[in-house]
């Protein structure tokens, strides 16, 4: 997944849950975490278990992050 958000420009943190026990406590606390990764989206409004691309461009799309089938905008959202 990593390389799917460097691809496309889109800025991303990584947590590791294996060695970083306050990621682990907030994946399993906050997000009921199950299954690795869980892509979190727009602050935790969009949780996404797993490497579903069609959910993430869903959720990128409708944030208007991508547009299209899974493109870049031209332009930043708001300009």
């Amino acid at each position: 997944m990593e390389s799917y958000f460097t691809r496309k420009g889109i800025p991303f943190v990584r947590r590791d849950i294996r060695h970083d026990r306050a990621a682990l406590r907030e994946w399993r606390d906050r997000y009921r975490g199950e299954i690795v990764p869980t892509i979190v989206i727009d602050h935790g409004r969009k949780i996404i278990d797993g490497c579903d691309l069609p959910a993430i461009e869903r959720a990128l799309r409708e944030l208007g992050v991508i547009s299209g089938a899974g493109t870049s905008p031209s332009a930043p959202r708001g300009q």
